[in-house]
């Protein structure tokens, strides 16, 4: 991992991205890197006052590609992926 390429992701974050609930932009305190597997990383933001955010970023030489968001998670989608993963015999089952 190189670290101006990790610098550029995290300002490039917080320039861009924004609570879903309250549109505050994340401190760089409030970034922070989950997981990578070669240009492909996991971050999770917080928000101090709303439920942290998971974002994937795919980067390219030292371009951001893209980067994708999604708001809160709801209780109902955690249960349904559950079942659904629980019920699979293969990675097929759950991807189709």
């Amino acid at each position: 991992m190189n670290p101006k390429e990790l610098q550029k992701i995290f300002q490039t974050v917080q320039k861009n991205i924004r609570c879903p609930h309250c549109g505050e932009r994340y401190d760089f305190e409030n970034i922070h890197l989950m997981s990578f597997s070669g240009s492909v990383y996991l971050l999770q933001m917080e928000c101090s006052n709303h439920a942290p955010l998971l974002a994937s970023v795919a980067m390219n030489g030292a371009r951001i590609e893209q980067i994708t968001s999604a708001s809160a998670i709801s209780v109902n989608e955690v249960i349904s992926a559950y079942q659904t993963i629980s019920k699979a015999k293969t990675l097929k089952d759950i991807i189709g």
